[in-house]
Order: structure tokens, then C-alpha cells, then sequence
């Protein structure tokens, strides 16, 4: 046994004394920076350079070897070395970029790769790609940037930005996608916040790249959290020497469009002609309400970072203020934001940890409820002020219920204020085994905290309080959120000594936990004011609540990608998601995806014969899932009576506890979609592009069903029951078409155009007709429970669901007594003194009736086509840029027209004023389901123009600016905004503005 020992041990030895050693760097010969991922080979023996550039290749047989160099988008490299058995001999090299574009390092899940080597739909924007001005949400950066992105979001200080990527996949659930900041991912929709969108605590002048995984084969090693598409969001670490950079901004913000509403004149005219009794109420003023609303809105924003790098670390320390007015009064968002990224490493380089930071206090001050809507509706004779009131505000006499608010006495007594305290942060650790170069092992350990506060107030002796009753009402909400990440998984990256080519895989682990709280009070008819927000007077009413949310998604995953000789490409992977969020029988999903890419480019055929440097064949399938809607949703919760709900047994009185109903089956949404694209370069990537088309199908869609009454202990049941299709194309297109060096005219161009289509295929495979499976939804101002949206198989889904309106042959809507009804209820062709449904709509259906079953789906809100196109030109040291913006094909229900679009609203107790869009029409009554009101919203909008001037003073780098967004926008639609949030839906939204910002950075 000894002697077999030493045989074995000796046996390596002697052959390792006949081989040698080859090691080496590998860096750009013109910026002389590492090249990492560089395959470097000698005969059967090959290697992977690391991101220092470095290779070590062992057993290589000793005499004279031929060393290459291969990487995409760079020229391929040899070396001749003579190899001494048990020696090591240096091969260092410079490659020459071909198509450098291919060579770029993208970000992907649990990883990085090679632009030219990705085999499926992903897309990566970086600092001079992003757009420019005042940006405040990250999402603003990619707007019209990314084909198949739609980007909408309020117009607010801070708005929320709802993201779509290649249309929505559920009804109930979310349809946002996944995001992943610095490797850790945050909670749906980008975690809860008290301010306007929850991603404001990232400090956008931090971000060093966005990426965005469109289709299943990229997104699929997120597995249930990745129906909607992922974005990865990777902040800015420490270049270069040690510097310190400071940027900073003002602006200026004016609205762009407001509702159309009557002047004085008009007013007082149409109450005079068509409510002769309240002429008595009229004034003397002649009141813009939004003047008195609206404002310029001033911002300033300073942002200050150290970074640096050494031999083995990195570092950079950032600290941002933002200070930015709305342009409607009592509207702001201030947020002081810290960030950090450490890189350390150690172990010559084998051991690297980095430490990725980002914290921010947010404070949000909203409009008051109903300010906007009772600037339109105020009247405009009558005065901001009254001396005679206590509150010093004019109101409409008899604080009546039908009657209008003062706007401005809303703005200065009430208070709506929101504060999100919120950090994200986590360590990741990278190891290279020193026993296996190719081999690492990663661990991931992230939190995600965030507490947030939202304090209302409205006075006793408000308008909208002494009209109600209410009495004064005061009411706080403090929800929290904690979640936590771990993650460890192992990569592995080498050539192949079995086969030809090279080989990434990936495999790990993920365990993930939320705990979150929801607390509330609420307290009415106050004892008095003077306490505001800041404490809780007597009251006669107080109520409070507390819900406590937990959840866990436990996950396995893996990934391999196969590369021969960058000319095929494959990639596999897989993902077992646990989630508490179902019961026991549907808690595991299995999310496979696979993809393949054919770099034709490559092929003997076509190399160096065609103007074409890139043309890759790209195919993948895909399976994702969706959990992100309630927890609980399998269990049944119990809801305690009040004293309007008690029992009687005998003379007692007991509460009641009833509890909901529950489908323990219920499971998460699935996707599964296939991509065909074509990746393609021109000139050596002086042209590039890209074409895809893709198609989603999604089952098991969480829907509120009608049951069978007396049963589950409701009427209604949330289950798996719905499915719907999304399919579409989308064109890229990026071009140097002008390159004039550093003191000529350059010009860079790109395009992006997409196309989605939206069907909703099944609500209930046993609920009959199309018809019959419907379900009405987008709920309206005016009349009571008006719904004017549609979920129906065979449409979109939030299809419009209208009358269509009778016009003349001018296209005006008629508005006229040209058809009675007999006796049975069918029409007689002749006027009955009554304008009603029958003289207005189109009776759909044949049947002499117009009722519910006449109403039609008509168009939807989701664009058709939206086309981005964005110019960078530089000359010397001057730069222009602009983006353009186009939706072609989206729908808007103008609700502000149709809810004060008619002559009745001046007969209430107080008079409304109208929207101008009834001296058009001339309705007297109010048409609420009309089509007419459903515009079409296409518009062009210049979206950004940047101008800025790069100099240099006492030696160090400046550069000023002036950047104009929102500086028009050509549209036929009549209402305050085309894209009107993401359903579709004017009514009172916060309007639109016009920003001129003007800036510095510097560097030193």
C-alpha cells in the first residue's frame, strides 16, 4: 500500500516534470485596460483570463507551442513560446478591438457576459445613453430608450413610474417587473413607500447601468418573480485616482395644459339659460381657479461623490439633496440620499468583497383630496375670499353636499404629508478557488428596510367637513418593511479539454423573507384643530387597525451556457421557487428556460465578404411565474362585527366573526413565451440593431369570480381561473452616421419601435359566452359605480366599454328627440318629447331596445406602436441631444368632459362649472357611457433637448448645461394629458409641465 502510495504520488510529478507552465495578461491595446473572459489556448490546454487580465495555463507539453487569444469583438492574437518541462514561460498580449461593441460586459442574472455572446432579449443603457434634465425616478433615465418599455408615470414631483415591458400579464396580480438593485431584489413594484414611487431612494446621478431582461430565457433565473421581466439596476463604483465630483442643478417647472373649463362669461350665460333658480347664488369675480392652484415649480438638486481605487480596493461615497416644488401649490419632495460601494480585495486577488450601500429620507407633501377636481368644478364668479367666513375663504352658501369646494382653503388648512426612511444594502463575496481557477464561489447577504409615515388633516370647519358632517378628521398610517436575502451559488467558466469550446455554469441557492406591518388610526369630529397632525385631540370617533404580513420564497437555480467558438451559443437554466404564499399542495414551481443563438457573422461563408461585422440568429423558450399579489390568499380571515353587524340571542347582543372566503388551491400566475431575434452590425458596428418578435401566453390568471351563492361563504372567490396573449415585435437601431474625431461634427442616432398586441384568451372556461364571462372594471367620477373599462375574452384587457354615440354627418355627437318607443319598449322612429338612450346610441344588437347589451368594447388604452428616437451630436466641445417620444394608437377616457361635460351640473345645489367641451355638444344630461369621450390619445412629444459645453478651468474638467424637457407635444387629444396614467383614465390628474433645468459638474 505505502509503495502504491508513492507510485501515485510520484506519478504526477514526473509527468507534471515533462510539462510546463504558461501564464500571462491580457489588456486592450489601445486603452490599455484588462480584458476579462479572454479564452486563451494552446493546443487541447486552455484558460480564462480573470478581470485583472491574467491566465495560468499547466500541463502544457514542453517544446515550441503556438498561444492564442480569442475574444469577441477583438482581433484574434498569437504568440509563439518555447516551453521547459517544470518551467513557466510569460505570454502577455494586446488585441486589437474589431467590433467593440460585441466585447462589452453586460449585466445579467447572477452574473455577466459578453454583449455578442447573449442568447437572449436583454438590453443594457449606460451614463451616456441615459436621458438628461431633471430626473428624479431611475425609470425617467430609459424612457423611450429600450424597445418594448413602456414608461408612464405621474406627472408629480417624484411621480410614480409604472414600467411595462412587452405589455401586462395580469389582472390582479402585478404586472410590474422585478427589480434588482446591486444584486438585491426588492419587493413588488419596487417595495412600499409613503412617498410617490418607491425607487426614489435611489439617487439616479448613482447609477451606473440599467439592464433590462425582456424575455423568459433572461429573466427565467428569477423564476417566480419574473412574469413581468426583470431590470437590474447596478450602481457607480470607484475609476481611477482618488477625485471628488460634484454636480449640481436648478429648475424651473411650468404646467403645459390644463382642463378646459368655462370662463365667468360663459358660466354665468349657460347658468342663466339652463338654471335660471340658482342665478341668485351667482358673483361678481372672474376666477381662475387653477391660477390660484398652479405655480412655477422651483427645484435645485446637488449631488457630491469621492471615489478612488487602489492595487486591491475601490470606493465611492456619494451624498444627494433634492429640493423640488410641483408646479401645483403644496406640492414637494425633498429627499437626502447616501450611497456607498467598497470593493475590497484580497489573497492576490481571489478573495473579493464588496459592500454596496444606499439609504434616503424622503418627505412628500400632496395635494390635499379634492383639489384639483374642485378647481374645475368651483365657479369661476365667485371670489377666493370672504371676510364673513371664520375660515376667511369664500364657500357656497348652505354647505350644502352638491356644491363645490374652495380649492385654495383646502391647500392652506388641510395637511397631506408623507416620510419614507429607507436603505438597501448588502454584502456580496466573490471567491476564486485556488485549487480550481475557473471555479468561484459567490454568497449574497442583502436587506432591504424601510419605514414610512403618512399624516392626513382636514379642519372642522372646512368646507368639504361641514358639508359631510365629518367634523374634522385626523388619521396616521406607519407601514414597515423588512426583507432579507440570502444567496450563495458557484460559477464555473473555463474551456472545454473534453469538447471544443468553453462553458459557464451556475448553480445555487436563494432564501429570501418579508415581514412587514401595517398599522393605522384614524380619529373624527375632533375637539378641536389646533393640534393638526402633531397629536390627537378628544374625538368621537377613533379607530385603528394593525396587519402583520410574513412571507418566504425559498429557491433552487442553475445555468449553464455553452459557447463554441463564438459561433453557437446555448444556454440552459433552471429555477425551484418555494413560495409561502401558496397552500402546501402548489408551494414548488420548476421555471426551465432554454435559448440559442447562431452567430452567422462567424461563419466561413460570410467573414470579411460583407459590409456585415455581426449577424446573430437568436431563439429561446421560456417558463416564469408570478406571485406578486396578497398573501394569505389560500387561508380564510376572519373579520370581527361592528355594532351594526351583532347577533340577538335572547337579550344579548354578540358581535359576529365572519370569515372569507378562500381558495386553498390558488398558485401563481405562469408565463411562457417564446423570442426569435436578430442581433446585426454593420461597418464594424458602426450600425447596430436589433429585431425581435415574441409572444407571451399566461395561465392561471388570479381573478375576483362570481360563485354560486351559499357557498365558500361569499358570492365572490379570488382563484386561478383566467388566461391571456401578448404578442409583438420591436426594431433597434443605433448608427454613428457622422464621426468627426475630437474637434469635427459627430452624430449618433438611435431608434426604437415596438409593437404589442393584447388579448385576454379566457376569464372562466365554464362561465359561456365571451359576454357572459365579463367583467366591468375602470371605475369613473359620475353617477354612482360607473365603470367604463371591460375584461373580456376575445379583447384587451381594460377595453373601453361605451355606447357608441349616434353623429351627423359633420362627426358631432347628435344630441335630439328623433325616436320614441311604443308601448312594448321598442323604438317608433318619432320623437317623444324625451331625449334619452334611445335618440343618442346605436342599438347594437337589433333587438328595438337600448339597454346594457348594446354597450360595446371600444379600443384600449395600451398603445399600439411606440416609437423612441434619441440624437447625440458633439462639435469640439459642445453637445446637443434630444429624444423623441411617439404612442400611436392609445386610448383615453376623458372623464373631466364627461363628468361636468353637461348642462345638469349647474342645477345642483350649487352650481358646477362645465367642461368646454359642452358647448360642443350640447348635452344637457350627462353622458357618461358615450363613445364620444373615448379619444384617441396618439401624440408626438420632445420629450428632452440637452445642450451642454465641456471646458476645462485650472486644469480640471467642467461642464455646464441647459436641458429642456416636455418641450412640446402634438396630439389630437382634447384632455390635460395623452398618457394619463396606465389604464387610461383622465379624471383630474395632476397636469403635465414644461421643465427648464440648467447645470454644472466638475470633477477635481
Amino acid at each position: 500500500m505505502a509503495a502504491l502510495a508513492v507510485l501515485l504520488w510520484w506519478a504526477p510529478l514526473a509527468a507534471q516534470a515533462s510539462n510546463g507552465t504558461i501564464i500571462g495578461r491580457v489588456t486592450d491595446a489601445s486603452s490599455h485596460q484588462a480584458l476579462e473572459g479572454v479564452t486563451v489556448s494552446v493546443g487541447d490546454h486552455g484558460a480564462l483570463t480573470t478581470a485583472e487580465g491574467r491566465y495560468i495555463i499547466v500541463g502544457v507539453p514542453a517544446g515550441t507551442q503556438t498561444v492564442r487569444a480569442t475574444i469577441i469583438g477583438y482581433a484574434d492574437a498569437t504568440k509563439t513560446v518555447t516551453v521547459t518541462g517544470g518551467q513557466t514561460v510569460t505570454a502577455d498580449f494586446q488585441m486589437t478591438a474589431q467590433a467593440v461593441g460585441l466585447s462589452k460586459i453586460v449585466v445579467v442574472a447572477y452574473g455577466q457576459q459578453r454583449a455578442g455572446n447573449i442568447t437572449g432579449s436583454v438590453k443594457q443603457v449606460t451614463p451616456t445613453e441615459f436621458n438628461k434634465g431633471r430626473i428624479v425616478t431611475p425609470q425617467q433615465l430609459i424612457q423611450a430608450k429600450v424597445p418594448g418599455v413602456q414608461i408612464v408615470g405621474s406627472n408629480e414631483p417624484g411621480g410614480g413610474q409604472e414600467i411595462r415591458i412587452r405589455g401586462a400579464t395580469s389582472i390582479n396580480a402585478s404586472s410590474d417587473p422585478l427589480i434588482v438593485v446591486d444584486g438585491m431584489p426588492l419587493a413588488s413594484g419596487g417595495g412600499i413607500s409613503d412617498g410617490r414611487d418607491p425607487l426614489n431612494f435611489i439617487n439616479p446621478n448613482d447609477i451606473a447601468s440599467i439592464t433590462v431582461l425582456k424575455d423568459a430565457s433572461a429573466a427565467a433565473m428569477y423564476g417566480a418573480n419574473s412574469a413581468n421581466g426583470v431590470i437590474l439596476i447596478q450602481t457607480k463604483s470607484g475609476r481611477q485616482a482618488p477625485h471628488i465630483e460634484y454636480r449640481g442643478s436648478v429648475s424651473a417647472s411650468t404646467v403645459t395644459r390644463l382642463p378646459d373649463m368655462l370662463n365667468a362669461a360663459q358660466f354665468k350665460a349657460a347658468v342663466q339659460q339652463y338654471a335660471p333658480g340658482n342665478v341668485s347664488q351667482l358673483g361678481t369675480a372672474n376666477t381662475n381657479w387653477f391660477n390660484h392652484v398652479d405655480r412655477a415649480g422651483i427645484g435645485q438638486q446637488h449631488d457630491l461623490a469621492v471615489s478612488g481605487e487602489g492595487n486591491s480596493m475601490d470606493y465611492r461615497l456619494s451624498l444627494g439633496y433634492l429640493n423640488q416644488r410641483g408646479i401645483i401649490d403644496g406640492t414637494d419632495l425633498q429627499r437626502l440620499s447616501l450611497g456607498l460601494n467598497y470593493d475590497q480585495r484580497f489573497f492576490d486577488d481571489h478573495l473579493d468583497i464588496r459592500t454596496n450601500l444606499h439609504t434616503s429620507h424622503e418627505v412628500d407633501n400632496y395635494t390635499p383630496g379634492g383639489v384639483i377636481s374642485n378647481a374645475a368644478q368651483m365657479g369661476p364668479t365667485q371670489p377666493v375670499l370672504d371676510p364673513n367666513n371664520p375660515t376667511g375663504y369664500y364657500e357656497w352658501p348652505g354647505n350644502t353636499l352638491q356644491s363645490a369646494d374652495n380649492p385654495v382653503a383646502a391647500l392652506r388648512l388641510a395637511t397631506d404629508k408623507g416620510h419614507t426612511d429607507r436603505s438597501v444594502g448588502n454584502i456580496q463575496a466573490e471567491y476564486d478557488m485556488p485549487f480550481l481557477e475557473s471555479l468561484k464561489a459567490h454568497i449574497n447577504l442583502g436587506y432591504d428596510l424601510t419605514q414610512a409615515k403618512r399624516e392626513t388633516f382636514s379642519p372642522s370647519d372646512l368646507h368639504s367637513q361641514l358639508k359631510t358632517g365629518g367634523g374634522g378628521n385626523v388619521y396616521w398610517r406607519t407601514p414597515s418593511m423588512l426583507n432579507t436575502l440570502l444567496e450563495t451559488y458557484l460559477d464555473y467558466s473555463a474551456p472545454l479539454d473534453v469538447l471544443p469550446g468553453k462553458v459557464d455554469l451556475t448553480g445555487g441557492y436563494s432564501y429570501s423573507q418579508s415581514h412587514a406591518e401595517y398599522p393605522w388610526f384614524s380619529a373624527s369630529q375632533l375637539s378641536t384643530n389646533l393640534l393638526g397632525v402633531n397629536g390627537v385631540p378628544g374625538a368621537q370617533t377613533s379607530q385603528n387597525q394593525q396587519d402583520i404580513e410574513d412571507s418566504r420564497l425559498i429557491s433552487f437555480f442553475g445555468r449553464l451556457n455553452y459557447d463554441l467558438n463564438d459561433r453557437y451559443l446555448l444556454g440552459l437554466s433552471v429555477r425551484r421557487d418555494g413560495s409561502s404564499r401558496f397552500g402546501p399542495a402548489n408551494a414548488w414551481g420548476v421555471f426551465p428556460a432554454v435559448s440559442a443563438a447562431w452567430r452567422i457573422s462567424e461563419e466561413p461563408f460570410m467573414k470579411g465578404r460583407t459590409p456585415l461585422s455581426n449577424l446573430k440568429l437568436r431563439v429561446s423558450w421560456g417558463k416564469t411565474g408570478n406571485q406578486s399579489f396578497a398573501n394569505y390568499q389560500q387561508y380564510s380571515t376572519y373579520l370581527v362585527g361592528d355594532a351594526q353587524s351583532q347577533a340577538q340571542l335572547g337579550t344579548q347582543f354578540v358581535s359576529t366573526i365572519r370569515p372569507s372566503a378562500a381558495d386553498p388551491d390558488i398558485k401563481w400566475e405562469t408565463t411562457k413565451s417564446w423570442d426569435v431575434g436578430l442581433d446585426y452590425g454593420i461597418l464594424n458596428q458602426r450600425v447596430t440593431g436589433s429585431i425581435d418578435w415574441y409572444r407571451k401566453n399566461t395561465s392561471g390568471l388570479i381573478f375576483t369570480v362570481p360563485v354560486a351563492a351559499g357557498t365558500n361563504l361569499s358570492n365572490y372567490l379570488t382563484t386561478n381561473i383566467g388566461s391571456m396573449r401578448n404578442t409583438g415585435i420591436e426594431l433597434g437601431l443605433d448608427a454613428d452616421i457622422l464621426k468627426g474625431g475630437a474637434n469635427g461634427l459627430s452624430w449618433n442616432a438611435s431608434f426604437t419601435v415596438s409593437h404589442n398586441t393584447n388579448d385576454l384568451t379566457s376569464i372562466n372556461p365554464y362561465g359561456g359566452t365571451a359576454a357572459q364571462q365579463q367583467i366591468l372594471t375602470g371605475l369613473v367620477a359620475g353617477g354612482v359605480g360607473t365603470y367604463i373599462q371591460v375584461l373580456q375574452p376575445g379583447q384587451p384587457i381594460n377595453s373601453f366599454y361605451v355606447y357608441q354615440q349616434k353623429r351627423d354627418k359633420n362627426g358631432k355627437p347628435i344630441y335630439s328627440d328623433n325616436n320614441g318607443l311604443d308601448s312594448l319598449g321598442h323604438f317608433t322612429g318619432k320623437p317623444d318629447g324625451v331625449i334619452n338612450e334611445q335618440d343618442l346610441y346605436v342599438d347594437q344588437n337589433g333587438d328595438g331596445i337600448i339597454n346594457q347589451a348594446d354597450r360595446r368594447p371600444f379600443h384600449d388604452p395600451a398603445p399600439k406602436w411606440i416609437i423612441g428616437h434619441t440624437s447625440n451630436l458633439t462639435y469640439r466641445q459642445w453637445d446637443l441631444s434630444f429624444t423623441l417620444l411617439a404612442y400611436l394608437g392609445n386610448w383615453v377616457y376623458n372623464n373631466v368632459a364627461s363628468n361636468l361635460g353637461n348642462y345638469q351640473e349647474l342645477s345642483r345645489a350649487s352650481p358646477y362649472n362645465l367642461q368646454a367641451s359642452v358647448l360642443y355638444t350640447g348635452f344637457a344630461t350627462p353622458q357618461y357611457l358615450s363613445d364620444y369621450y373615448v379619444q384617441n390619445a396618439s401624440f408626438l412629444r420632445m420629450d428632452n433637448i440637452t445642450l451642454g459645453y465641456d471646458f476645462t478651468y485650472h486644469g480640471q474638467p467642467l461642464r455646464v448645461y441647459g436641458a429642456l424637457q416636455s418641450a412640446f407635444t402634438i396630439t389630437g387629444y382634447k384632455g390635460v394629458d395623452p398618457t394619463a396614467g396606465i389604464n387610461g383614465l383622465d379624471n383630474n390628474i395632476y397636469p403635465r409641465s414644461r421643465t427648464f433645468t440648467g447645470g454644472v459638474s466638475v470633477r477635481f
